[in-house]
């Protein structure tokens, strides 16, 4: 009897293994085809190291921003050029593009160009997959180590923040969030305890992977909940934190609320958007995917939109001519990238930062 029951236990056991083991090569399977479809690579994100301020930076370190003036010394008896750092995500880094058209290549040329009296040097500080969070880390790195402060410091955001909490639905939420926190509470804070590997690898497996995906893609986010309304109030006290720690420093804090192609309200050429439909993003299988990030980002926009340094950049790309979005409705072609930085310029002219005609 006692035999028969160990014997039972066994094959129980065996076939859990092996039901548990299908299930994460069938959730990698899913996961890494998924990239390929949405990135175009196996991988999500960029190759990075680890960072003890940021928790990772890109392998290739700053994007170099191009037509900046020379940066002269004091003892040169020459005014040093204003400074604009400019911090995002994918979209401001524009790793994809050439080093040439990138948002900050573009407004340093705008801005740089001969004949203006004053010049400002335009540094390209963005970072694939950050959110305000990350950037935020980033910002206190940068002015820790950075000898010369800015006088300008930018955040374009909106993409990344609406992605990450809608697929972790916590207002800490950041690219990597899972697996991170499995490393962090694996140790004292589960029933695996001294197993801490074995949590760990729950914490970054696929399995639990594709169960946020599904949750992303299927479960609605609703704006009266409580954790909407918390990331909110979160992401709202966490500008403030960024305006407050420019100013500090001597520095003017702006906020952009960039452009995504399916939260647009203005009006664009038809042709246009008849073009842009038959982009991988506007599926029907994308549905749940817009419409809980459109009602992130227009819950974010709301809250933020009386800020004084708040500038919501959601129709800056309505008058386009041709498209200019890249097939995920986020990232931007050349020609939006150039588009972008002329609305900067406007923008920074309306705000008396820049003077007419270019000049500073």
């Amino acid at each position: 009897m006692v035999k028969r029951l160990f014997c039972s236990l066994g094959v129980g056991l065996k076939w859990s293994i092996v039901v548990l083991i299908s299930v994460e090569v069938f959730s990698f399977l899913v996961i890494t085809a998924t990239n390929f479809l949405v990135f175009g690579q196996p991988w999500e994100g960029s190759r990075v190291n680890y960072d003890a301020y940021t928790i990772f930076l890109n392998v290739d370190g700053v994007q170099p921003t191009l037509h900046n003036p020379a940066d002269p010394d004091a003892s040169e008896g020459r005014e040093a050029p204003r400074r604009l750092w400019l911090l995002g995500g994918s979209t401001m880094r524009g790793g994809w593009v050439k080093a040439s058209e990138t948002i900050p290549s573009y407004l340093a040329e705008i801005i740089n160009q001969p004949g203006n009296s004053e010049k400002v040097v335009v540094i390209n500080y963005g970072e694939n997959s950050f959110n305000s969070l990350l950037e935020t880390k980033y910002l206190q790195k940068l002015f820790i180590e950075t000898a010369k402060p800015p006088d300008l410091v930018i955040f374009y955001d909106g993409a990344n923040d609406c992605s990450y909490f809608n697929l972790y639905r916590t207002p800490q939420a950041h690219y990597g969030y899972r697996r991170l926190q499995g490393l962090i509470q694996s140790y004292r804070q589960s029933y695996f305890s001294l197993f801490k590997p074995l949590d760990n690898a729950l914490y970054s497996s696929y399995t639990l992977e594709i169960f946020d995906r599904f949750r992303q893609t299927v479960v609605p986010v609703y704006p009266n909940n409580p954790a909407p309304r918390e990331f909110v109030a979160e992401t709202e006290k966490r500008y403030e934190h960024v305006r407050k720690l420019a100013g500090a420093y001597g520095a003017k804090f702006l906020l952009v609320w960039q452009p995504i192609l399916w939260v647009e309200t203005g009006k664009v050429d038809p042709l246009v958007k008849e073009q842009e439909k038959s982009l991988d993003i506007m599926g029907a299988k994308f549905l749940r995917v817009r419409e809980n990030f459109a009602t992130t980002y227009d819950l974010l926009a709301a809250s933020l939109k009386g800020k004084p340094y708040f500038v919501d950049f959601r129709n800056a790309l309505c008058p386009r001519k041709t498209p200019v979005y890249e097939s995920d409705g986020v990232h931007l072609k050349p020609q939006g990238n150039k588009m972008v930085a002329t609305r900067l310029v406007e923008m920074l002219k309306d705000k008396g930062w820049l003077q007419d005609g270019g000049e500073n």
